[in-house]
C-alpha cells in the first residue's frame, strides 16, 4: 500500500476559544455510525480524519473531555460545545485519535474511505454509499482497515 500523506491543518470550535494545529490524513477519513457518535454529536454520524500521532497542538484553550467508552474520550469546547476530537485513552493507540471534519478550517479537502459501525446507520441517512461498510461484527476487519494507516501515524 502506498504511503498516505499527512497534511498540516488548523481548526477549532464555533466560538474560537479552542484552536488547534495538527497533521492529518485528509484522504483517509471515515464515517462512524456508532450510537455513541450519534449521541455525542447530535447527528446521524460522525465524520472524522485520523491525526498523525504526536502532531496535535492546541493554540489557545484546550477542550474539555468526556470519557465516552473504555477506549476513548471526546473533546469539546467548554464554552460553545463544539465537538473537536476523539482521543485514545491508551497512548499506544494515539494513532487512532481523530478530529471532527467539521472542526477543520477547510473541511472541503477531506475525503472519506469507509463507513464504520454501519449496522447502526440510520435507515434514512445515506451518504457516500459506494464506500466499504463495516459492521460491529466486523470489528477485527474494520480495525485492520483503519490500522493499515498505523505506520503512517507514527513517527
Amino acid at each position: 500500500m502506498p504511503k498516505a500523506e499527512a497534511t498540516k491543518v488548523s481548526g477549532g470550535c464555533l466560538c474560537g476559544l479552542v484552536r488547534y494545529e495538527a497533521e492529518v490524513f485528509l484522504k483517509n477519513g471515515y464515517i462512524c455510525h456508532c450510537t455513541i457518535c450519534q449521541k455525542s454529536s447530535g447527528q446521524p454520524a460522525e465524520i472524522t480524519v485520523l491525526i498523525k500521532a504526536g502532531t496535535l497542538k492546541y493554540l489557545g484553550r484546550e477542550p474539555k473531555y468526556y470519557v465516552s467508552s473504555a477506549s476513548g474520550k471526546r473533546g469539546f469546547c467548554g464554552e460553545c460545545g463544539s465537538r473537536i476530537v476523539w482521543q485514545a485513552l491508551d497512548l499506544e493507540d494515539d494513532w487512532s485519535t481523530n478530529l471532527d471534519v467539521g472542526s477543520l478550517d477547510d473541511p472541503s479537502k477531506a475525503r472519506m474511505t469507509c463507513h464504520i459501525y454501519a449496522d447502526t446507520q440510520l435507515p434514512w441517512y445515506r451518504i457516500c454509499e459506494d464506500l466499504p461498510k463495516f459492521e460491529e461484527k466486523d470489528a477485527d476487519a474494520m480495525l485492520r482497515f483503519i490500522r493499515r494507516w498505523r505506520g503512517l501515524c507514527e513517527h
